[in-house]
């Protein structure tokens, strides 16, 4: 069995961005119904918020089928690419051969050179304004040259299906903030043109390898001289490269007459294909490499935009306030119930109100202490109950185990959020605060946004723990006329 092929991290953060638009258009996927659920599947290992939206949206994309659709779109984009450069090459090789003909007429010097160029430095000149006007942002993928954009478009086009629908837009969507869209597929359209240059310029030289070719240039009213001055112009780099390039008596002859010594058909020769490589294959190369590392220097830097709000309400489920007890070992046939103490003479406070992992949202010290007013140990209200704070932290929790069991209550209240999965962490916790005090009592905040059955959950896992039905809360009103009634239940 074959190893599952994996995500670039530029192509999980494209499917990060299919499953934001899905979503907020749609809703949240199952995933994310359950917010306990979700925060459970983020690993450990990825403690940042990025990476937790990421991993979820590599499970999710596995099931709804983007990720597969991701992995077919890179086969196709490659596959179309390779193609498209083949076909540039032998579409070169065409042009060169149309444009230098059979070798029984002569070759005229400029409109061959012209018709090997000519389009080439055109879309040269529209692709460097294209990027100089490129705006930023939009949300959509701009510039890039017009190859790159046929190539991108043919990978769109061979894909109808629905669940690949949603790819190209969400591409725009994670490269449209910047240039970096454009480096890309300026990479490819400088491939493609580089590979049609390559073509031409492997043709021309294949032509006149196996063909005797005159060459002569043609006016009517420019004078002479302006041919020997272009061609002057255009050979000074070829030149220096050492090519070899006709003298200005070897360019007035060939106006008069197709040059057809050896020594002139050599310099126009290598006048030609120096001006094909220096100003068409070079600059295409350069570019190509330029946008290319320009490409991948941008995907190094970039990350997904956090602040949108598909992503922005997954923080709370993704990044809780407060940190899950985790547990390793195996689970017991019966949760242990530490033995309570007996009310001593001198116990410590009359109630004690702790809450664990609550949900940011969820305030605290909540309704119930109205009224209260800060004592010496915490916050006291009527009836003389303290609050003895969110036990979030594992040095919370120690900090209030040992001052619980130094001092006991009579009553102990302990809040949790009804909304999450009852685990064993949560209810061992509850069990050992329960074991400092007289009489105990849990209170589910939020219930009426508990998923269904969750209340029931919790009445099982407290009743493993030693707690019945009597000892669950579900309202304020309730929790208020129990912490400030002087005498306590022995439960």
């Amino acid at each position: 069995m074959t190893a599952p092929v994996s995500l670039s991290l530029f192509e999980a953060r494209w499917l990060a961005e299919v499953v934001r638009r899905h979503e907020e258009h749609h809703g949240l996927l199952e995933d994310a119904a359950e917010p306990a659920a979700a925060s459970a599947a983020a690993p450990a290992a990825v403690p940042d918020f990025e990476g937790r939206i990421l991993c979820r949206a590599e499970r999710l994309g596995a099931r709804q089928g983007w990720r597969a659709a991701i992995l077919a779109w890179r086969r196709r984009a490659r596959t179309l690419l390779l193609v498209a450069l083949a076909l540039a090459l032998v579409l070169g090789f065409g042009a060169a051969a149309g444009v230098l003909g059979d070798g029984s007429r002569p070759v005229n010097v400029v409109w061959t050179l012209g018709g090997l160029l000519g389009v080439h430095a055109l879309s040269l000149l529209l692709w460097l304004a294209a990027m100089a006007l490129q705006g930023r942002g939009g949300g959509r993928i701009r510039g890039g040259g017009s190859a790159g954009w046929v190539w991108l478009r043919l990978v769109a086009f061979f894909d109808r299906s629905r669940t690949a629908a949603d790819l190209p837009l969400a591409l725009g969507g994670l490269l449209g903030r910047g240039r970096l869209a454009g480096w890309g597929i300026g990479a490819a359209s400088h491939a493609l043109w580089l590979a049609a240059l390559l073509g031409a310029t492997g043709g021309v030289l294949l032509l006149l390898a196996t063909r005797r070719y005159g060459f002569v240039w043609e006016t009517t009213i420019l004078p002479a001289r302006s041919f020997v001055d272009l061609s002057a112009a255009v050979g000074a780099l070829p030149a220096l490269l050492g090519f070899p390039v006709p003298d200005a008596a070897m360019v007035t002859a060939s106006g008069e007459a197709p040059l057809l010594d050896e020594a002139g058909r050599r310099a126009w020769a290598g006048w030609l294909v120096g001006a094909m490589v220096v100003y068409g294959v070079l600059p295409r190369l350069l570019l190509a490499l330029c946008c290319a590392g320009l490409w991948r220097r941008g995907l190094g830097r970039l990350r997904l935009d956090l602040s949108r709000p598909g992503y922005a309400r997954l923080r709370a489920v993704l990044m809780p306030g407060s940190a899950r007890i985790g547990v390793s070992d195996p689970a017991p046939a019966v949760l242990p119930c530490p033995p309570r103490p007996a009310s001593p003479a001198g116990h410590g406070a009359a109630a004690v109100a702790v809450a664990i992992e609550l949900g940011d949202d969820l305030a605290w010290p909540p309704a119930v202490a109205e009224g209260a007013e800060a004592g010496a140990g915490g916050t006291r209200g009527r009836g003389d109950w303290e609050d003895g704070g969110r036990l979030d932290s594992r040095e919370q929790r120690r900090a209030v185990l040992g001052r619980l069991a130094a001092r006991p209550p009579a009553r102990l209240l302990v809040a949790v959020d009804a909304r999450q999965t009852p685990d064993r962490g949560t209810l061992g916790l509850v069990a050992e605060l329960a074991a400092c005090a007289v009489a105990t009592r849990v209170w589910l905040c939020a219930g009426a946004h508990a998923p269904v059955g969750r209340t029931a959950q919790w009445r099982a896992g407290l009743g493993r723990i030693g707690l019945d039905a009597a000892a669950l809360f579900e309202d304020a009103a309730g929790v208020r006329a129990w912490l400030e009634t002087p005498e306590a239940d022995d439960a």
